[in-house]
């Protein structure tokens, strides 16, 4: 990234932790404006997030009581 600008080629690399929040704010806030500059760039980190939304949302189910009885039961007995 030279001059505080960034490339659309830097933009896919950097994708994954820019919407993981894992990045410096300076990193941040250049991606920002080229994802608001640029269109395609745009279109991909928009679905990218979505994507991670319904995974999200669809892998919410929490397991039976019973099975987690379960579960711990077997794990204390292998600890032990």
């Amino acid at each position: 990234m030279s001059d505080g600008q960034v490339n659309c080629q830097e933009i896919r690399e950097r994708l994954e932790r820019f919407l993981d929040g894992e990045l410096p704010s300076e990193s941040v806030e250049s991606m920002s404006a080229h994802l608001a500059d640029c269109y395609g760039c745009g279109d991909r980190a928009e679905f990218e997030q979505q994507l991670r939304t319904m995974v999200r949302e669809s892998c919410a189910e929490r397991a039976p009581d019973t099975l987690l009885v379960k579960i711990r039961g077997y794990l204390d007995s292998v600890e032990a």
